[in-house]
């Protein structure tokens, strides 16, 4: 089982009562480390992680066994928090083919399970969540790790790395303009951090323009 990790802090807020305001689940895609996230929204636009960790499966086993265990789990792990929206690591341009198609085979089985129970799902590249989370789309990993800790509260920085990225995504959905869409929450008005995700994504989609995406 993916075996969830609980948070070392518990929320100091009470949790949000609006319409669609289940946990939302993030997923760092990985044939040997997936890593989740699950956060729940709180009263005053705050956050509180639930559960993170990562699901294994062992380099030795068949392919195909391997990504039907991270099927199954992920499965599982929709099932139990029923969560309100996905966040998942969007597959980009890599110049190691065998590292994109790992990331490419866990991502489909994300939005897979996502879509098995009706569960709103958004894709993100890094550079989004990292101005998401940082302000700064240019914000190395220990950096995003250590706002994760801090906007949830935490007494230390999630591990192993892949939960905490979980974290990040799933903070990003929360944030979003496009939770608020999907929700019917929208307020018509455009943040700065909408604006910031939207040039990130600009900047990516150029990027693979000029490189050539991964393709499934």
């Amino acid at each position: 089982m993916f075996d969830p990790q609980p948070p070392d802090a518990a929320p100091d807020a009470a949790p949000d009562t609006t319409p669609n305001a289940g946990p939302i689940i993030g997923i760092d895609p990985g044939v040997s480390r997936c890593g989740y996230g699950v956060v729940t929204r709180l009263s005053g636009g705050r956050f509180a992680a639930v559960a993170y960790g990562v699901i294994t499966t062992s380099p030795s086993d068949p392919m195909p066994e391997r990504l039907l265990s991270i099927a199954t789990e992920l499965d599982a792990l929709v099932a139990e928090y029923k969560p309100s929206g996905m966040a998942v690591e969007r597959v980009l341009f890599s110049n190691n083919a065998r590292t994109a198609m790992s990331v490419g085979q866990a991502n489909g089985l994300a939005l897979v399970a996502a879509a098995r129970h009706l569960v709103p799902v958004v894709e993100y590249s890094p550079n989004e969540v990292k101005l998401a989370v940082c302000g700064d789309g240019t914000a190395d990993k220990a950096a995003v790790q250590a706002m994760v800790t801090r906007l949830l509260g935490l007494t230390e920085i999630p591990k192993p790395a892949d939960a905490a990225d979980a974290l990040a995504l799933a903070l990003t959905y929360g944030w979003s303009g496009r939770l608020r869409a999907q929700t019917g929450e929208s307020s018509g008005v455009v943040t700065a951090l909408d604006k910031a995700v939207q040039r990130a994504i600009d900047r990516d989609s150029a990027l693979n323009t000029q490189k050539g995406s991964v393709v499934a």
